[in-house]
């Protein structure tokens, strides 16, 4: 069906995300990745081998030092919590630190 009437691009894209939940839901798991560096911090950041995110919400973070790999370990709950609010969406369940 067509629309007669001219709507702003903005809500168009508003109404899409919201009809399509699983497209916004991927669209934020691979914000994470560019969210990681900002969230972990530069020093972080710089020990990172990889990243990526399962099924599931598991958030699989690769380190080369184990004293920031315990760190990270630590912080697990806090780095969750701070992805998730970086994307704007729930999408971290757990971090994994290996």
């Amino acid at each position: 069906m067509r629309r007669r009437e001219a709507i702003r691009i903005g809500e168009a894209l508003n109404e899409f995300f919201r009809t399509n939940p699983t497209v916004s839901r991927r669209l934020s798991e691979a914000r994470l990745a560019e969210a990681w560096p900002q969230v972990a911090g530069p020093l972080i950041a710089s020990y990172t081998l990889r990243t990526e995110i399962q099924r599931g919400g598991r958030f699989f973070v690769y380190l080369s030092s184990s004293v920031v790999r315990h760190e990270c370990f630590m912080q697990r709950e806090i780095l969750r919590q701070a992805l998730n609010q970086a994307v704007g969406m729930e999408v971290v369940t757990s971090v994994i630190v290996k």
